[in-house]
């Protein structure tokens, strides 16, 4: 999907993408007997699917990007009102940190190589972190674990140093995000990182899981600070 989502301006456009999901089975999802216009799952060829639509809780060079302040986090998109989008804090990072990753796509036409967009390790760190602060999930936890462990904390600090977002207007927002993550939500095994971690992999060596946690993170600590970028 797009990430300039919002900027449709035709009723044809809303209409296609609420079309498009539909064509793969989705609806929109449930919670709390509310429906979530934001995020619509299903099942696709015997895989099950979820997909939810973002958008930055700002506004950048001048353009509107975002919900108002005083608006809700959810805010409607395209004259039907099926579908809305989730403002995310540091969202407005990803559009200046993302990568392309190319995959052979089956299409009713016949097979083709796509580059689908995807946030760069920096920017969805950052909105990682933001969503630790702010929900009680204990995935983001595990996620942000899991990947610093696939990638090593070697290669994911140099990731993060290659980062456009480090050398432009956002830096020191970005540094300080970082920070939060390292040496606050994860600084020790009581943490919100060890602790959430352990909790979603309902670990019966519960503080095994919270030691390996706090070490994947204060590795990668470490290795910012040899790249300059923490402290």
């Amino acid at each position: 999907l797009s990430l300039h989502l919002i900027d449709g301006e035709t009723a044809d456009y809303y209409q296609a993408i609420i079309d498009g999901l539909r064509s793969l089975g989705l609806r929109s999802d449930e919670e709390s007997g509310r429906e979530v216009k934001w995020r619509w799952v299903g099942r696709y060829r015997e895989v099950r699917l979820q997909v939810e639509l973002l958008c930055p809780t700002r506004s950048r060079a001048g353009r509107p990007e975002s919900p108002a302040t005083d608006t809700a986090a959810e805010l409607n998109i395209g004259p039907s009102d099926e579908i809305a989008a989730l403002a995310v804090g540091f969202g407005h990072l990803v559009l200046d940190d993302t990568i392309s990753v190319s995959r052979r796509v089956d299409t009713a036409s016949g097979g083709l190589t796509y580059e689908f967009p995807v946030a760069g390790l920096t920017s969805w760190l950052c909105l990682k972190s933001d969503a630790l602060m702010r929900r009680d999930r204990a995935k983001d936890a595990y996620d942000v674990v899991w990947v610093l462990d696939a990638l090593g904390p070697d290669i994911a600090s140099a990731t993060v140093a290659a980062s456009p977002l480090l050398g432009g207007p956002f830096a020191n927002e970005v540094r300080a995000q970082l920070m939060l993550l390292i040496n606050d939500q994860f600084r020790d095994d009581a943490s919100v990182g060890p602790t959430g971690y352990a909790a979603f992999l309902e670990a019966q060596m519960a503080d095994a899981a919270r030691r390996h946690a706090l070490g994947t993170v204060t590795a990668f600590g470490r290795e910012l600070a040899a790249q300059g970028i923490a402290r």
